[in-house]
């Protein structure tokens, strides 16, 4: 499977990019639905979970394995029994070629579990080609609304328009309160005495390079709507746009909180289930629309995504991975731990909108080199390779995690730390060829990170053998032979913080399932781990978490090329199962 891009065209910053270009900078220039397609023209299911044929010597004995992608490999038994059981959409395929071959079918329920509704959405793709076709939205236009000379000033000292609640706003909006702020300016939520109805305005500041990224993200909001107008891919939508007393001001319907806002007002205990899977598939599906736009969020995170609805029932707190979470969150003193509440919030509807487009760019144009919030930042990013598409991706692994866990998995601001971060959760060492690019770029994370003659401290943890080891990188390219340079982590410098955070972290399968309270090892089969948990779980909810944590392991790839992409995680086998737990019961 090839993941080097899910467009057809690469733009100008592509020639310097590791994420399109093969090992001598040739572009990769492959057609995403090569991947969906049998040669019938057929869809099929790019993604179902295959692993190694394996037999036991020793039935009583756990086997003892790591999946290998170049093997020969056919679907898992169990793991083929599991999602016919508690397949929700599709009825038991009989085989793995069936379940390869036969997903675009129409079939009836098993056994299922419950879901909740917004996991049935399905993405409608656009034609092929057909984004392409149409001419590209230019620089948009702004109505300027005129107002009074001799009106007071408007601005304070950086820029930024002062908010008066129940001032007039623009001849037309009544203030009614101010819902955040950035650098980019003000958001404010208004009555609309033309149309009465309360909207968001978002008032960029009054300086040049806000109003230039403003146009940028105006282009962004225009296209999304363009090519859906009924806004089923839950994008935010533009209504109109305006320049009043130099700021360019930008309408949009007034929607409630934040996950993350939700998340804080329920004491951070995580989301159920269910909801996380009715969230990740919109989440998805909303991704999977303004990639075919060829459009890149680059700023994904629970706080760019806003609930339709924040109402909520208060449900008595039953679930033990909810329970065990909340109690493993870092926040949660020792003391306090034996305090586990008696009552969860659970949101009537888990409908969400994403929002924030201020940073997304089109593909084909310019990318700076730093992009998305640090806890969300994929590795590319981080090591200046170039980035498209998949980073994307790799914050939506991020967000999921923190849905089910309660705070960020990658909680640094230090590049070293979140490279060491990133191979303890992925569970191998940062590509070779990454890091080799990275130094080409002159990047800093190549230059200065990475050696293929690194030694641990000794024993005592104190000292390097090797006291120059942190200024004098050596990377012999003809003698390391293996796909993969060291990340020198810990160097002499480095804080112990930095190494207990580290010390912290394991690989996704078994991080995720201890911070749960499961015991979920992806070395061995699903039958076997089930065996290991069939006394705190049902087999129904269990399979759930299994093929979660399947997502999650796609989604968490360091190399951009191998990730998973938007469209093909939508057909992941997750979601079609269920789980009974307080968002379905």
């Amino acid at each position: 499977m090839n993941l080097s891009t899910s467009h057809d065209n690469c733009g100008p910053y592509d020639k310097n990019s590791y994420l399109a270009g093969d090992d001598n900078g040739n572009a990769i220039l492959e057609e995403q639905e090569d991947d969906y397609y049998d040669e019938n023209g057929d869809i099929f299911d790019n993604d179902v979970i295959f692993v190694e044929e394996r037999r036991l010597k020793n039935p009583q004995r756990m086997r003892t394995y790591r999946n290998n992608s170049d093997s020969a490999v056919f679907l898992e038994r169990d793991v083929l029994e599991a999602y016919n059981m508690f397949n929700v959409n599709n009825s038991p395929p009989t085989s793995s070629f069936e379940i390869h071959h036969n997903m675009g079918a129409k079939k009836q329920r098993t056994s299922s579990l419950p879901q909740l509704p917004q996991v049935k959405c399905f993405y409608q793709k656009l034609p092929n080609n057909y984004v392409h076709q149409q001419p590209k939205v230019g620089n948009i236009k702004t109505h300027v609304i005129p107002h009074k000379l001799n009106m007071p000033p408007c601005d304070d000292e950086d820029g930024h328009y002062i908010i008066r609640i129940n001032d007039v706003f623009a001849n037309r909006f009544v203030i009614q309160k101010l819902l955040g702020q950035g650098t980019f300016g003000k958001v404010v939520a208004c009555y609309d005495k033309l149309n009465r109805e309360t909207v968001a305005i978002k008032i960029i500041r009054n300086i040049p390079k806000y109003r230039d990224a403003a146009k940028i993200e105006l282009r962004v909001l225009t296209t999304l709507k363009q090519f859906d107008n009924e806004n089923r891919n839950h994008c935010i939508h533009l209504r109109e746009c305006f320049d009043f007393r130099g700021h360019i001001c930008i309408v949009t319907d007034l929607l409630k909180i934040s996950l993350y806002d939700f998340m804080e007002n329920n004491k951070f205990i995580p989301y159920p289930g269910s909801h996380i899977q009715a969230i990740s598939k919109q989440l998805i599906r909303s991704v999977t629309y303004f990639h075919e736009l060829n459009l890149i969020h680059t700023d994904l995170k629970p706080e760019n995504i806003l609930l339709h609805d924040d109402s909520y029932q208060r449900k008595p707190l039953q679930s033990n991975t909810i329970i065990t979470s909340y109690l493993n969150l870092s926040s949660v003193e020792p003391r306090k731990k034996q305090k586990v509440p008696k009552y969860v919030r659970v949101l009537n509807n888990p409908l969400i909108q994403i929002i924030d487009f201020g940073s997304a760019i089109f593909d084909d144009e310019y990318h700076s080199s730093i992009v998305s919030t640090r806890h969300y930042r994929a590795p590319e990013i981080v090591l200046g390779v170039g980035w498209s598409f998949p980073c994307d991706m790799w914050s939506i692994g991020c967000i999921l995690v923190e849905l089910v866990i309660g705070e960020p998995i990658f909680r640094t601001h230090d590049n070293l730390e979140h490279l060491a971060m990133i191979e303890k959760i992925v569970g191998s060492k940062i590509d070779k060829e990454m890091v080799r690019f990275s130094k080409q770029m002159d990047n800093e994370c190549g230059l200065k990170y990475f050696t293929n003659d690194y030694r641990r401290p000794n024993s005592e943890g104190s000292d390097f053998e090797d006291d120059d080891l942190d200024d004098d990188v050596i990377i012999d390219d003809e003698s390391t032979e293996d796909n993969s340079l060291t990340l020198m982590f810990p160097t002499p410098s480095t804080p112990e913080k930095f190494i207990r955070s580290v010390d912290q972290l394991s690989r996704i399968d078994l991080f995720i399932s201890e911070r749960i309270g499961l015991v979920i090892d992806f070395d061995y089969s699903l039958s076997e781990n089930f065996q290991n948990n069939q006394h705190l779980i049902n087999f129904g909810n269990f399979t759930f978490w299994w093929f979660f944590i399947d997502l999650l392991r796609k989604l968490f790839v360091i190399n951009p090329r191998e990730r998973i992409t938007a469209l093909e995680a939508l057909e992941h086998p997750w979601f079609n199962l269920g789980i009974e737990d307080e968002g379905t019961l």
